[in-house]
């Protein structure tokens, strides 16, 4: 059996950028994650290819539909495309913090890159994580995560510097 919990911090990173403050009273990134890899456990047997990059996209649709679901409990609709969010986010998270790439090695690395940035990202306090991966790894202007997290233009361009600051120490760039 295929052990699932190295995905948990990039499912979480995933789940963190499509759950406004407001709405995680009702709806907790955590639960959403931990229901993904429970589901994920149960229907592994039938899964035939269990390459990362096929095993990250069956991840992330498991996440989009519980996603979906608990939109839907809520009558709450997303303002863009759920599928275009999550892989756009996801996308992002591969290349941060990374300049170009070859194109042969290319898959692989920016999924491990992905799964790294997700656990380094647990380093930094929970708020400075999620304005770095709003900001770089999701698109959202300062409005617009200031909205998302409910917090002050102030307050998020601090979360952003001191977070980055952090993240360059604990993840120094490839020479």
């Amino acid at each position: 059996m295929q052990d699932l919990g190295e995905y948990r911090e990039w499912l979480k990173a995933l789940a963190l950028t499509q759950i406004a403050a407001d709405l995680r009273g009702r709806i907790d990134p955590s639960d959403i994650v931990q229901l993904t890899l429970c589901e994920a456990v149960r229907d592994l047997p039938h899964s035939p290819d269990r390459t990362r990059p096929r095993m990250m996209a069956w991840l992330r649709t498991i996440l989009r539909h519980n996603l979906i679901d608990a939109f839907r409990s809520l009558k709450y609709t997303p303002r863009i495309s759920l599928d275009d969010s999550l892989a756009m986010t996801d996308a992002n998270m591969s290349r941060f913090l990374i300049a170009d790439q070859s194109a042969v090695s290319a898959g692989v690395e920016r999924d491990e890159r992905a799964l790294e940035l997700a656990e380094r990202l647990k380093q930094l306090t929970p708020a400075q994580a999620e304005a770095i991966l709003l900001k770089h790894c999701h698109g959202m202007t300062v409005e617009e995560i200031c909205r998302h997290m409910q917090r002050s233009p102030e307050a998020v361009g601090g979360l952003l510097r001191h977070g980055l600051r952090r993240l360059r120490e604990i993840w120094p760039p490839e020479e």
